[in-house]
């Protein structure tokens, strides 16, 4: 059986591919691969999670639990967030869920950065990792902020397909 690192490339090649064959559409292209991320994201760290590691009694430090919890529940739960803000962006096409959508990104990216000295302390097999994860709240705020599509379709509700 495929590792869920394998099985997750194998779903954003997928959801690019969709995001490709979409692309005419309001919510098509970058845009429909910027919620397939999210969703596929939030899916897979679920599925992917050692979940009796937010068990107090697994950890032999109180403040070590501490840690991770609130470094690594907090972003969960940020992304849970967004995907949240996602839907409610995509079902009523208001703008304000826009800006809510880069708050939330930009409060990701700032728990990330948050999150780099605790693992560089205590979890120093997580900071790469952490540290490229900080790719995705920053790349999704410039998308947000300079796109025309979503200009287009949150902003002024023009979007006609081309």
């Amino acid at each position: 059986m495929p590792d869920i690192q394998s099985f997750g490339g194998s779903l954003a090649l997928a959801c690019g591919i969709v995001a490709i064959v979409r692309r005419k559409r309001a919510i098509g292209g970058w845009l429909f691969y910027f919620f397939c991320q999210v969703f596929l994201g939030l899916a897979l760290t679920a599925a992917s999670t050692q979940w009796k590691n937010y068990s107090p009694n697994e950890w032999d430090s109180a403040v070590r639990y501490f840690l991770f919890t609130l470094s690594n529940l907090s972003r969960v739960i940020l992304l849970a967030a967004i995907a949240i803000i996602g839907i409610v962006l995509v079902e009523t096409r208001e703008w304000h869920w826009v800006v809510a959508l880069q708050y939330a990104l930009a409060t990701y990216a700032f728990v990330t950065i948050l999150k780099l000295p605790v693992d560089s302390y205590c979890f120093p097999s997580s900071t790469t990792r952490d540290a490229m994860s900080l790719a995705f709240p920053v790349v999704w705020m410039g998308y947000f902020s300079v796109s025309r599509r979503v200009r287009k379709v949150f902003r002024e509700r023009s979007w006609g397909g081309a």
